[in-house]
């Protein structure tokens, strides 16, 4: 899942442990989350974010299925949750769609279950 915000200037990924709607919010909770440094426009690098837990509003958003990721990793298609009000885009990613290798990030570590 990706949640950015270019007028806010902040970009995070991250890996869903679960995720719901309750009362019109989609609530989640991530395994680990990263915030990309120097974005906008690209982030340089990733590093571990401690908030794990994540809500946004659906009654402020539209949502639209934007297809697969491009290139070579394709995969089923995206969601997409866009907010003008708040400015904040949440992209939600198919299991076999892009994803941020956990081993980038720096200051994250992993440990096998």
């Amino acid at each position: 899942m990706e949640i950015l915000n270019e007028g806010e200037g902040y970009i995070y990924r991250g890996e869903v442990e679960t995720i719901a709607v309750e009362n019109d919010e989609l609530r989640v909770r991530f395994v680990w989350l990263a915030k990309g440094e120097e974005f906008p426009p690209v982030p340089m690098r990733w590093v571990k974010s401690d908030n794990l837990d994540y809500a946004l509003s659906l009654e402020i958003c539209s949502a639209s299925d934007i297809g697969p990721s491009g290139g070579d990793v394709g995969g089923d298609s995206r969601l997409c949750l866009n907010s003008s009000i708040v400015g904040e885009t949440v992209v939600l990613y198919p299991p076999n769609g892009s994803k941020l290798d956990p081993s980038k990030v720096e200051g994250l570590e992993l440990t096998q279950a």
